[in-house]
């Protein structure tokens, strides 16, 4: 029995002497198994970071690698990224943050900037139903980061 490291396929030879093969990964185009270094099968998620994230900017559960800062002034955090985890600045970000229930802030926003390939920045506020500007406050928030 043999391995070709780069393509995965095994060849096994019988007692007949007649070679029979199996792929260790499928050849189609739309597959997101690759082969490994070592010729198995492997496996690269799109998604590269998740947290949760306290009021007071201290990570709750993480990704290994990310840090945040709370920046000054209410409901302002830059998300630190460990150098290499995205290709570059132009990832996917997704935002959440906890229901308020209808009661003080009711109409909670949360939005990001100055996004880079090592850090962005999250903002979350009250937007009083569109009748003021956003009126920042500090909350709980969650991210994903996706990078294809």
């Amino acid at each position: 029995m043999t391995q070709n490291t780069t393509t995965g396929v095994i060849t096994y030879t019988n007692e007949t002497n007649t070679n029979q093969t199996a792929n260790v990964v499928g050849a189609e185009t739309n597959n997101s198994i690759t082969v490994g270094a070592n010729g198995g099968a492997f496996y690269e998620s799109p998604i590269k970071a998740f947290g949760k994230i306290a009021a007071n900017g201290s990570v709750t559960r993480a990704t290994a690698g990310i840090t945040v800062t709370k920046l000054s002034g209410n409901g302002y955090y830059r998300v630190n990224l460990p150098t290499g985890l995205v290709g570059d600045a132009n990832y996917i970000i997704q935002l959440s943050q906890p229901s308020r229930d209808g009661s003080g802030n009711d109409d909670p926003g949360i939005s990001y900037r100055n996004q880079t390939s090592t850090s962005f920045e999250v903002i979350v506020g009250d937007n009083d139903n569109g009748g003021s500007d956003r009126n920042r406050f500090n909350s709980e928030f969650m991210f994903t980061v996706i990078d294809l």
